[in-house]
């Protein structure tokens, strides 16, 4: 289990396929400051851990303590990403049925 800021923002970024020049656009900051921030060599500002939250689909709970979290977006990415064109329809499909019922 990663336990410490700077692993799990490194883990984060890799399990979503993210190169650090993407995230470092995506942040707005440079790709130095991820390097750095991911060997633990520069500290991050309270926005920069938000922002990370929202591109890596984590929560500032799983950065900040000793918790192992995955988001459930993470999980049914990477399960979404395994399946066959016609089952990633199907399950296209199904959502924006679900969606249409609820009302969204």
């Amino acid at each position: 289990m990663k336990n410490n800021i700077s692993e799990k923002l490194k883990d984060a970024r890799q399990r979503l396929g993210f190169s650090q020049e993407y995230a470092a656009n995506c942040l707005g900051i440079g790709r130095s400051a991820i390097t750095q921030i991911e060997l633990g060599n520069r500290k991050i500002t309270s926005d920069e851990i938000q922002k990370f939250c929202q591109l890596y689909h984590v929560s500032a709970d799983y950065l900040l303590n000793q918790e192992s979290f995955e988001s459930k977006q993470v999980v049914f990415a990477r399960g979404f990403e395994e399946l066959n064109e016609n089952d990633q329809q199907e399950i296209l499909n199904l959502i924006a049925f679900k969606k249409s019922m609820a009302g969204l």
